[in-house]
């Protein structure tokens, strides 16, 4: 019991700007309980404390229950919408983040922490990743980025040399191509690794909240405000990141700007600056300056965040990348699935390859976990698939040119030789870089591989101009 209570205190210091939390021993019985909205949570310690799970969520499913599935698996559960209704009938909207207790090894309990949401919008929770916590998941480093790309390699080596310095950094990708894993890796690798990684979807949150969650509130500054942190206080001296900042208000963005440059906040309702040491990485998933243009990003903040810009590739510009996911991604579902599958036939690698991935990673690792849900034996095939259809199954030979191989050649120098011919012939075939590469599906920095590699550099040149 002095355990869970001297963790409820841990807790309210790391996550000190969540409405509620409460915690359970092994037995799934609350021994402890905070709530600073009562105007919206009605529920106080007298009503909970004492109580079982199911007694004070009676209608809960208790086989669809975090807390449960923190009490019997140790696995955490982050960001989850949950509506619920307690035994006096209240109903209560949240975003909630379940984590298992540990002592040494054994479960003694879970605590669930809150954040309540007013009227009808479902939005996501702030997440905080604490260092100190072996229960809590550990920042990836840029070792866990799994490829065989050059581009990709490129975006690796430039993570490590600006991860030695406390510049701020705005990461472009399209959605899923990995912008979050990108910004704790640079964390990880930076002096600041021993402190907190804070982030924050911007698109999450309604503006209204927004102000009082980054730069926190004193208490009276409006109903049911409290003195709270917010996420600058809350990362000083480590590292705060802002995914999707272009859904961020134009004059939210300014005080993020006065932020950086000062290294000074002011909470919600206070006039006195408090000092922050934070290193800022923000991450767009538009082209930035498109997003100048459109007048949804500031120009001077863009120029602020800009000191270093990354650009994540999409996976179809990588597709060297996605067998070497495919494995990684059926290792990590056997692994939390308690499955034992050994790959995917031929016909599913065929699609994966040809397919676009426009959700990128993210897609195909949810392509993966969904055929996990439905596959037979041990490899997975097409019908595992959910997405696919007829249409996108059926390989369509005339779409690639008849190829005759030489007879006493090895297969590698026949397919290298093969790819030469393509691209030369493509080359023939547009005036264009943009073209090309559309034609050939490769990233720029992937087709300049392949012309040095086969020694036709020189009959790129026409190409510069354009």
């Amino acid at each position: 019991m002095k355990k869970l209570r001297e963790y409820a205190q841990e807790l309210l210091n790391i996550y000190n700007y969540f409405n509620g939390v409460i915690i359970f021993d092994r037995h799934a019985t609350a021994v402890y309980y905070y709530n600073n909205r009562p105007d919206l949570n009605n529920l106080r310690d007298k009503d909970v404390i004492g109580k079982t799970l199911s007694q004070i969520y009676p209608e809960l499913d208790l086989s669809k229950s975090t807390v449960m599935k923190a009490l019997k698996t140790g696995k955490p559960t982050s960001n989850l919408y949950q509506k619920t209704k307690d035994f006096k009938g209240q109903i209560v909207q949240e975003v909630n983040t379940t984590l298992p207790i540990f002592d040494g090894t054994e479960i003694i309990g879970a605590v669930e922490a809150s954040q309540y949401i007013i009227g009808d919008n479902e939005c996501q929770n702030i997440y905080i990743t604490p260092i100190h916590s072996e229960m809590h998941h550990t920042c990836f480093t840029v070792d866990d980025i799994i490829t065989c790309s050059p581009e990709m390699e490129l975006v690796k080596s430039k993570i490590r040399k600006v991860a030695k310095t406390d510049s701020s950094i705005l990461l472009y990708g399209k959605t899923g191509s990995g912008k979050g894993m990108a910004a704790e890796a640079i964390h990880a690798g930076s002096r600041r690794s021993g402190h907190r990684f804070v982030t924050q979807n911007c698109a999450a949150i309604p503006a209204s909240l927004m102000e009082s969650i980054l730069f926190g509130t004193i208490r009276g500054s409006f109903t049911g405000a409290e003195d709270r942190k917010g996420l600058f206080e809350t990362a000083s001296g480590g590292t705060l990141f802002l995914d999707e900042i272009n859904n961020m208000d134009l004059n939210l963005q300014a005080k993020i700007l006065k932020a950086i440059e000062e290294q000074k906040i002011t909470r919600v309702g206070d006039y006195e600056p408090r000092p922050v040491d934070v290193r800022v990485i923000a991450a767009a998933n538009v082209d930035p300056l498109q997003l100048v243009q459109q007048h949804l990003l500031r120009d001077d903040l863009y120029y602020r965040l800009r000191v270093v810009q990354i650009d994540l590739p999409d996976l179809k510009a990588r597709k060297e990348d996605i067998m070497p996911l495919t494995e990684h991604f059926i290792r990590l579902y056997n692994r939390s699935m308690d499955r034992n599958i050994l790959g995917v036939d031929d016909s599913v690698k065929a699609l994966f390859l040809r397919y676009d991935w426009p959700g990128n990673v993210r897609e195909l690792a949810n392509t993966i976990e969904g055929a996990f849900n439905f596959a037979k034996d041990a490899i997975l095939h097409l019908e595992d698939i959910g997405w696919v259809s007829e249409m996108e199954t059926e390989i369509e030979e005339e779409q690639y040119p008849p190829f005759h191989p030489e007879e006493n050649r090895p297969l590698k120098e026949l397919l290298q030789s093969y790819e030469r011919e393509l691209i030369l012939k493509s080359m023939e075939e547009h005036t264009s870089i943009q073209a090309l590469l559309r034609d050939l599906q490769l990233s720029r920095q992937n087709l300049n591989h392949k012309l040095k590699q086969y020694g036709i550099e020189n009959k790129f040149d026409s190409f510069k101009k354009f």
